[in-house]
């Protein structure tokens, strides 16, 4: 990523943070220091969907969305009013000045024990670098015990150069791909989606004028990277979420409506039926309108749900400005079914801002604040059953810690840095 990118996205955290909850006061700026340190995978969605841009020459500028979660309602306090007096020696009683009222209303001040602790089969803490020393991203589980883990030439996200299986009992890693993005790559997949025994990406490169996309596949065993399919142009809103599905490679552009497919052994691309204006949220599921296309905030993001299988749709009947998924909508600290039932407040804020929408369509990473309104850490939070854990992030002293964030892209795993090892935790054992 450039130095204009970073500071446009630095510029895009300041006026995207405007529109969501008013927290405490440092608390934006610890959140914005710790997302600053992780990968370009969480810049699009946890900055209250700041994305990127694609401009005509392939350069990178930042476009935050205009939709927003309106301000929290404060009912305010009843200024005291003074009373009449019978005689004019007797001073009326000075108005009482109006405590001001919060921001937003508090999180409780909770503790929730360690995550280690409340889903122990689901939890690995494991070295921050592979065993010669390169530093890794966890991507999925291959198996109960097998991470694919991505690196990176020079720590640059859009320079992926390999994919390994991390053993996480025995801590070894084998190389499965060697990965080389083609000349002129200027984005390369926040994720990589995996199915029947294949491995697939995404990159855009930069030819002459144009701005080539290119999807990839690999033999999840290992073995050589191949193209699969191109096509011109690419997501106003730059980011594409790709699947493997019966041998196909499907996806949608951020920004566009329409799901598109095309066979893993090649072919032309086309979209499916009915999917002209959704965007791809999770096999079979489609949704609309996507988070980059709610500009005005008066709808429901993925409100209109789309079975893309079946050709059903329903809509959701969650208030204006919600975010939902295929069965929670979010507004704010409160969770409610797709159906408006359920209502539950979260015990913290969705650390994604306005844009949050749960991961497996069920679990939260929640900024806890104590009392006074500091920041005190940060939980996981699993909507299906109520249970959180702590994260294990604190302040020290007025430190920052590094701020955890969950994708509702990634697929089942969820990672993050905690004293110079990572933690990863397997979403899909959490029971």
């Amino acid at each position: 990523m450039t130095t204009d990118l970073e500071k446009s996205l630095a510029a895009e955290f300041t006026r995207a943070a405007e529109h969501a909850p008013k927290a405490a006061d440092d608390l934006r700026a610890r959140i914005e220091a710790g997302h600053r340190h992780r990968r370009r995978r969480g810049v699009a969605l946890y900055a209250a969907a700041a994305v990127v841009v694609m401009s005509t020459g392939g350069t990178f500028a930042v476009d935050a969305l205009s939709a927003h979660e309106p301000a929290v309602a404060i009912r305010p306090t009843a200024t005291a009013l003074p009373t009449a007096s019978p005689t004019p020696s007797v001073k009326k009683p000075a108005k009482k000045p109006t405590p001001k009222p919060p921001a937003s209303p508090p999180a409780p001040d909770r503790s929730f024990p360690p995550i280690e602790k409340v889903w122990p089969d689901a939890v690995h803490t494991v070295p921050a670098a592979l065993p010669d020393g390169r530093p890794f991203h966890p991507e999925l589980f291959l198996d109960d015990h097998t991470v694919l883990a991505r690196t990176e030439q020079g720590g640059n996200p859009d320079r992926m150069d390999g994919l390994w299986a991390y053993d996480i009992t025995s801590r070894t890693a084998r190389r499965l791909v060697a990965v080389t993005p083609p000349p002129r790559t200027v984005v390369t997949a926040s994720f990589v989606s995996a199915g029947g025994g294949q491995l697939a990406w995404w990159t855009v490169r930069k030819q002459q004028n144009k701005l080539i996309v290119d999807i990839w596949t690999a033999p999840s065993s290992g073995g050589a990277q191949r193209r699969v399919t191109s096509f011109e142009g690419v997501p106003r809103y730059g980011g594409i979420d790709l699947a493997i599905v019966g041998g196909k490679a499907v996806w949608s552009l951020w920004g566009r409506g329409g799901v598109h497919q095309v066979s893993l052994s090649g072919g032309r691309p086309e979209q499916l039926p009915g999917s002209a204006k959704h965007t791809l949220i999770g096999w079979p599921w489609a949704a609309s309108p996507g988070l980059s296309l709610n500009r005005t905030g008066d709808a429901v993001t993925f409100g209109d749900l789309l079975d893309l299988r079946t050709g059903e749709s329903s809509q959701a009947t969650a208030r204006k400005g919600s975010t939902c998924l295929i069965t929670w909508c979010l507004r704010g600290s409160t969770a409610t079914r797709r159906d408006g039932t359920g209502r539950r407040e979260l015990p913290g804020f969705p650390d994604g801002g306005v844009a949050t929408a749960p991961a497996l369509d069920r679990f939260l990473t929640l900024v806890q604040r104590g009392k006074g309104g500091r920041l005190r850490g940060q939980v996981l939070y699993d909507l299906a059953t109520g249970r959180a854990a702590d994260l294990g992030l604190r302040t020290d002293g007025g430190s920052q810690p590094s701020a955890a964030s969950l994708d509702y892209r990634a697929p089942g795993l969820f990672a993050y840095q905690r004293g110079g090892k990572q933690v990863i935790v397997n979403l899909s054992r959490i029971r």
